[in-house]
């Protein structure tokens, strides 16, 4: 994905590029006027010094762990300006119970979800009977995510250090297509630029495995609508931001919004007929939105291809 940042940035020209890479990966090369080798304990001094020579700073990261908010709480105390969504809502929008209570809250479709601790999941799990999904309250790529189907199964799950320390959730399956919007969100107006087909193998646990872009489904204004509704829900979105859910032939089901850029990144700037990097700069510096989205053909992307960056 970075590589990929990179590249759209330079192909557009807007200005000098600085990027880091940790320093296991020096032998990755990576398109910017300057790479800034890291070591992963000394990225935080790094980072608040290139914050206060940038204009504004794009940040790759996962919610986990509030890493991403973290991070963009301190790009944005040096006085960067950040290309994505601001730390209170990067911490909302990356707590997936946070924003269950959200689509709730506004009559918007979702799965039926309990938030639970170790003592309780089972009790519930039985209450509310299988199968279910369990996945912790926050994290990226499927990260611990898993089908249980018995009490055998959630017995299995529950072994992990995922779920032994913190509440997690357990989520009612809903079995449909995986999909994803990609979005430019500002201010004033929330774009969005494409439906894509998640490809997940369904298991213990959950694999990501990559993407479609486009995908064509019966349900696609609708999960467009949808999209635009729930990033409305959480103030400060900005640039480039997905919504997850689930299609069926009668309903699309709102998973979690992403506040920030996601994989399908990869996959859409092959199809689409804007500079991605651009308009992700335009969008969050300029409150501006692209008009005349053409999206022309269809690209499959799996997760080996990608690479390490």
């Amino acid at each position: 994905m970075l590589r990929a940042v990179l590249a759209d940035f330079r192909a557009w020209g807007g200005g000098n590029i600085i990027t880091t890479r940790d320093r296991r990966l020096a032998g990755v090369s990576l398109l910017a006027d300057r790479v800034i080798d890291i070591d992963p304990q000394d990225h935080y001094a790094v980072l608040c010094q290139l914050a206060k020579q940038c204009t504004a700073a794009l940040i790759i990261a996962p919610e986990s762990d509030v890493i991403l908010s973290r991070l963009s709480a301190l790009m944005e105390s040096e006085g960067a300006c950040l290309l994505g969504s601001s730390p209170d809502s990067v911490a909302t929008a990356g707590n997936k119970w946070d924003c269950h209570r959200l689509f709730i809250q506004a009559g918007l479709p979702t799965p039926a979800t309990w938030r639970v601790s170790l003592e309780r999941a089972r009790e519930t799990a039985e209450k509310v009977a299988f199968p279910l999904v369990i996945k912790p309250v926050d994290g990226v790529g499927c990260e611990a995510v898993s089908l249980v189907s018995d009490i055998s199964s959630l017995n299995l799950v529950l072994e992990q250090k995922n779920f032994q320390q913190r509440d997690f959730l357990l989520q009612r399956y809903i079995t449909g297509t995986h999909a994803s919007v990609s979005m430019l969100v500002s201010e004033n107006s929330a774009l969005p630029l494409s439906l894509n087909e998640q490809l997940i193998s369904i298991g213990i646990p959950f694999v990501y495995q990559g993407g479609i872009v486009p995908l064509q489904h019966p349900q696609q204004r609708r999960a467009l609508n949808l999209a635009r509704r729930a990033v409305s829900l959480v103030p400060g979105l900005r640039g480039y931001v997905g919504v997850d859910m689930i299609l069926t032939d009668e309903e699309c089901y709102l998973i979690e919004i992403n506040p920030r850029l996601t994989t399908s990144y990869v996959g859409l700037r092959q199809v689409i007929n804007i500079n991605l990097a651009e308009a992700i700069w335009r969008t969050c510096r300029e409150k501006f939105s692209p008009q005349n989205i053409i999206i022309s053909g269809k690209v499959l992307f799996n997760k080996e291809e990608l690479g390490v960056i």
